[in-house]
């Protein structure tokens, strides 16, 4: 017969196994679902700097169109942090193996980062699923839910970088929980360490720190002092800091302040009203939440008995919720743009799904249901068209949010994709699309969408020169359409590798699930 321990260490090896399994079949949807292309002006400079930072050990920013680089100490900069460049470095690295890679070829490449850390996303939450006691199956069907049914699913499809922060911010609260449960430092350093990365993605992650240090507490009576969970906090601090302190030096070497990171530079306010943002953000047909990710519902509820079962984790993932909400609120581009949804939340979205396995009990299975079924069709809306066409489609200008900021109580681009797919459908793409997309460097497929109707005529006139506005946004989709000279990879090769990850994952998720 086998022992307790023994079974433990089984079952946390099955745990194991059904991880990377989900990991690889959420890869695959991904992957397959994914832009292909640089579909923001944001992951633009991101990938400079990574292409910069890979063939010549520079940091700069040199293309002369990206104009709002920022100057610095040797040249422009970019004002975005540090490691939105280091993580796409091995799948850039990987698109030059066995030949020099084409710039077309390296920013494909580039554009699966979201996907690859995102679908990590959902084996850590199997993990930690396991950890708080959930059934291995009902773990990864949740996992599964969390991975397809919320904004989760369009931001790891993207260049936005909000996908890969949630990896991190569930990997520290992860940590911390574990380092909590096994009183270990090394597990609480490795929460801090999360976060260190964290806030050179993004600095004001370091606000978000204090709330997630509370899950390494043990859920002592109230008046109990906890020593062990103090130490593990403190420890846990001390470690995130040491991100801080690589921030402030990356700000140092590229302007020589230690405080200014570039951003704000020609830009509008920062501060606006919070609570606009917030009733924005959680009521406003064009952002809400609630709208884009409907089973947020469900984990909200269940999240009140993870705090009666788990209460040190409980408290300490409301804490970084709410941190998170309020600063989100606070801003004037609380909206995200140019996005699907309010991309904000995508960081902490995961700590949310936390609360998904204890929702079932409060809720008829029929609503349980629907709501994961309506998350589905809204996320499948949201991959399906290129997020351009909507704001271009309108004639909106750059900071139009700032100018209109009631836009999104009058207007919603989850309301206009039923009818902008529908005529993608049954239109053919126009006559006098010649070219793939605007923006300079034409011959360059997976290079950002940049520029706007000016000079060209009023949207939509405009648009119809370019094919991205009228072909499906899933890279399969679009580049069939493009001569084989033209595609940044084989297409076949392609779907065949990623179709031989997603049967891999289904082997892998069958034993562990044994």
């Amino acid at each position: 017969m086998m022992g307790p321990a023994q079974s433990t260490r089984l079952h946390s090896r099955a745990s194991f196994i059904a991880a990377i399994g989900v990991f690889l079949i959420v890869s695959a949807v991904y992957a397959l679902a994914n832009a292909g292309r640089i579909d923001i002006i944001d992951g633009q400079y991101r990938f400079e700097v990574a292409e910069n930072l890979l063939h010549s050990s520079s940091l700069q920013v040199l293309d002369p169109f990206l104009a709002d680089a920022v100057p610095g100490r040797a040249g422009n900069y970019s004002h975005y942090g540090i490691a939105g460049s280091i993580t796409p470095l091995p799948l850039m690295a990987a698109a030059s193996l066995g030949a020099q890679a084409a710039r077309d070829r390296e920013q494909f490449f580039f554009s699966f980062t979201s996907a690859l850390l995102g679908a990590a996303t959902s084996g850590v939450l199997v993990l930690f699923y396991d950890a708080l006691g959930i059934p291995r199956r009902r773990a990864v069907a949740w996992a599964i839910v969390a991975s397809f049914a919320t904004l989760a699913f369009p931001s790891s499809t993207s260049v936005f970088d909000q996908s890969q922060h949630a990896l991190f911010v569930l990997g520290a609260a992860y940590f911390a929980y574990q380092a909590q449960q096994r009183d270990s430092l090394v597990l609480a350093s490795a929460a801090g360490c999360c976060v260190a990365v964290l806030v050179n993605f993004q600095e004001t992650y370091a606000l978000m720190a204090a709330g997630l240090g509370l899950v390494t507490f043990s859920s002592v009576r109230s008046g109990d002092w906890d020593r062990r969970g103090a130490r593990r906090y403190v420890l846990f601090l001390f470690v995130a800091a040491m991100g801080l302190a690589v921030w402030v030096a990356f700000n140092e070497f590229r302007f020589g302040s230690l405080l200014y990171s570039g951003k704000g530079n020609n830009h509008p306010p920062v501060v606006g009203n919070a609570l606009f943002g917030l009733l924005g953000l959680l009521l406003s047909p064009g952002k809400s939440l609630i709208l884009y990710s409907p089973p947020v519902i469900l984990a909200i509820a269940g999240m009140t008995k993870l705090l009666q079962l788990h209460r040190s984790l409980g408290r300490g993932v409301m804490a970084a919720i709410v941190l998170q909400t309020s600063l989100i609120a606070t801003l004037t581009f609380w909206a995200g743009d140019w996005c699907w949804g309010p991309r904000y939340f995508t960081p902490v979205l995961p700590l949310i799904a936390l609360g998904l396995p204890f929702a079932p009990s409060l809720f008829s299975r029929g609503t349980v249901r629907f709501l994961i079924v309506v998350g589905v069709a809204v996320q499948l809306l949201g991959i399906s068209v290129d997020h351009h066409r909507f704001f271009y489609a309108r004639s909106l200008g750059r900071y139009f949010w700032y100018v209109d900021p009631a836009l999104y109580f009058r207007s919603s681009a989850l309301f206009a994709r039923p009818a902008e797919l529908f005529d993608m459908i049954t239109s053919d793409v126009p006559t006098e699309a010649r070219t793939f997309r605007p923006g300079p460097y034409p011959s360059l497929v997976t290079y950002a969408v940049l520029g706007g109707g000016s000079g060209d005529g009023p949207a939509p006139e405009w648009m119809k020169h370019y094919q991205v506005f009228w072909l499906p946004r899933p890279w399969p989709f679009w580049m069939h359409r493009l001569p084989e000279d033209m595609r940044p990879i084989s297409l076949p090769g392609g779907l065949l590798l990623v179709g031989a990850v997603g049967i891999a994952g289904g082997i892998i998720l069958r034993a562990g699930l044994r």
